[in-house]
């Protein structure tokens, strides 16, 4: 083979290899880049939603949460007309009779005990909800609550939407700790969600 052809071989070969750098690079940054979740629209939320679990955050790492525990349970309730509803069930929930009414009687220690132990392990109200698409927002106004105090109230959290996964994030203080709170809950797609 003569020099000449040899230099050709040699030129359309690189000008191969700098084709196929060229034309993969831009898939090589694309792979590279962080993926972030689509932000969800109004529409998104609409539905009804599975706890799936709460995770708490510290400076030294996860923390069980101390109201709701390990393993919660609950449903999220949003309406297309502005209403919604959560319900939480902390974990481990005190046996207690259900009564056929609620006769008016004296109650002992023991019984003011369980009813205590009763509502520590279990959250609810309902209210109506706006959802801010600019700022991934959504913000529960309470009407009514199992905690009378927190009706009027207004708790707004950052939403994000992954697959089937509606996870709120929070920032708060546990204990004077500072911490990160997300509640992950999944679509109910049908009555055994």
């Amino acid at each position: 083979m003569s020099k000449a052809v040899a230099r050709i071989a040699t030129c359309a070969g690189l000008s191969l290899l700098i084709f196929l750098y060229l034309s993969a690079a831009p898939y090589c940054l694309a792979v590279s880049q962080p993926v972030t979740a689509p932000h969800a629209t109004r529409h998104d939320l609409v539905g009804a939603w599975r706890l799936v679990s709460i995770q708490l955050m510290g400076p030294d790492g996860p923390m069980t949460d101390p109201f709701y525990n390990a393993d919660p349970t609950g449903i999220l309730l949003y309406q297309a007309s502005g209403w919604m509803s959560v319900q939480i069930v902390g974990r481990p929930r005190p046996a207690m009779e259900a009564e056929a009414s609620r006769p008016p009687h004296v109650e002992t220690a023991e019984d003011a005990q369980l009813k205590a132990a009763v509502l520590d392990t279990y959250y609810a109200y309902y209210g109506t909800w706006d959802y801010d698409e600019a700022t991934s927002t959504v913000t529960h106004h309470i009407k009514s609550s199992l905690i009378p105090g927190e009706s009027g109230m207004s708790y707004t959290q950052t939403v994000a939407l992954e697959g089937e996964n509606l996870i709120f994030t929070s920032r708060r203080e546990v204990a004077g700790v500072a911490t990160v709170q997300k509640k992950v809950w999944r679509r109910i797609t049908g009555p055994k969600g």
